[in-house]
């Protein structure tokens, strides 16, 4: 594999190499993060806008309040992230910005789950995605500061397996637990995750870093240029990869609810999402680990997003739960290998000298293909659902994803500096 030499590394203080210990310390605090945004998105927001607006009105209000949230996260979360890179503090660059950003994070999820008007329930969307991207923003940065190249595919294992954990916890917290409880819970879990983390995670003191060119820095956020080549590909796979995944998760309750008419969708929900985040979080460690060892990150990729795919082809043509559950398991080995070894091989293309800034555009990938995703569900709402009705109208947007996952998982063929 063509070594990244040039990637951001700065190095854990008197750590070569990282133990086992370090590894998990220092994706902890991915896993309250994937609890918060599972239980969130899959069932605590759906139950919570259908409460305050009802259940016909749902679907839409549901896709603008998430599209509000998620416009908030794609403009902040690169500039929570420059920022991160030039901050100067004994504790480094990272910790103190997710000590900052966590206090009014919660606060907005409080907000979420008392929230009496939709109006106030946007308030605290749009409060959740500022401070948790403040937050997240300079947590991100951590992995490719102190992971050595040779243990990147395994730390983004702990950090996939840290995400399907808190999926599995989301998902029986969010189905079983009543929104407030969910609330409750979860900002528990972060503010220990918090904690242990910035306790016992250690980088080298930020003080002597130069002060920031703004003008230099905002030009940066246009990631052009040679050097950005394959950076801008690994992201443009993982949008269009991520875009079916959202579709999926986003309107997978209702999917249970209106097409299959599963009695008990929100039983069921955490149901598949056990099925799902068990073998995800197994194919996450091993594949983090296999990408290390072989050096085919690209492999890897390829072939589990088009797994993901076959998957989704699943879901359209199940007229039962037995088969959707199936399609799960599947989908959670290639869903798993895809978040691990994904994630090593955007920062084995990173260029270098601005990690936090970098990682945030990435991220946007993400919250764009979320909003992305909101969008489809506005079309559906509002174009297809009077003509096709509520069943061939998810049908139709399910089976798009398939599209997604196949073009994303050929088009990481053409990155070059990475095997």
């Amino acid at each position: 594999m063509a070594r990244a030499t040039e990637s951001p590394y700065l190095g854990w203080p008197g750590r070569p190499r990282l133990s086992a210990g370090n590894q998990l310390a220092l994706g902890l605090f991915w896993f309250p993060n994937n609890i918060l945004w599972t239980g969130l998105i899959l069932l605590v927001m759906p139950e919570r806008v259908q409460e305050i607006v009802g259940a016909h009105a749902a679907t839409g209000v549901l896709s603008w309040t998430t599209a509000l949230g998620v416009a908030v996260a794609i403009i902040f979360a690169p500039i929570f992230g420059t920022i991160s890179d030039s901050w100067r503090s004994r504790l480094g660059r990272r910790r103190p910005m997710m000590l900052i950003g966590t206090l009014p994070a919660v606060l907005s999820l409080l907000l979420l789950g008392y929230a009496p008007t939709i109006a106030w329930f946007a308030v605290g969307i749009v409060g959740l995605q500022l401070f948790n991207n403040f937050a997240q923003g300079a947590y991100q940065g951590l992995i490719p500061d102190l992971v050595p190249y040779a243990q990147r595919g395994t730390a983004s294992g702990y950090m996939a397996f840290y995400n399907q954990l808190g999926v599995i916890i989301g998902g029986l917290v969010g189905g079983l637990a009543t929104p407030v409880v969910f609330v409750w819970s979860t900002l528990s879990a972060i503010v220990v995750s918090l904690l242990v983390t910035v306790g016992l995670v250690k980088e080298p003191p930020s003080l002597d870093v130069p002060a920031p060119n703004w003008r230099e820095k905002m030009r940066g956020f246009i990631i052009s240029g040679q050097e950005y080549r394959d950076f801008r590909l690994v992201w443009l796979t993982r949008f269009l990869v991520l875009i079916g995944l959202y579709v999926l998760e986003t309107y997978l309750l209702y999917y249970l609810e209106f097409v299959l008419k599963v009695p008990d969708p929100k039983t069921q929900v955490f149901v598949i999402l056990i099925i799902l985040s068990v073998t995800a979080g197994v194919a996450a460690l091993v594949s983090g680990y296999i990408s290390d060892r072989l050096g085919k990150r690209k492999l890897i990729v390829s072939t589990a997003g088009i797994l993901q795919g076959v998957c989704a082809v699943l879901f359209v043509l199940s007229h039962s739960l037995v088969t959707v559950e199936v399609a799960a398991a599947i989908f959670g080995l290639g869903y798993g290998a895809y978040q691990s070894v994904d994630w090593a091989l955007a920062i084995d293309t990173l260029p270098g000298g601005s990690a936090a800034r970098d990682m945030g555009i990435w991220g946007i990938s993400l919250t764009l293909a979320q909003f992305l995703a909101s969008i489809l569900g506005i079309a559906v709402a509002q174009a297809l659902m009077p003509s096709l009705g509520v069943a061939g109208a998810y049908r139709l947007l399910f089976g798009a994803t398939v599209i997604f996952f196949i073009a994303g998982s050929l088009l990481i063929w053409k990155v070059r500096k990475v095997s």
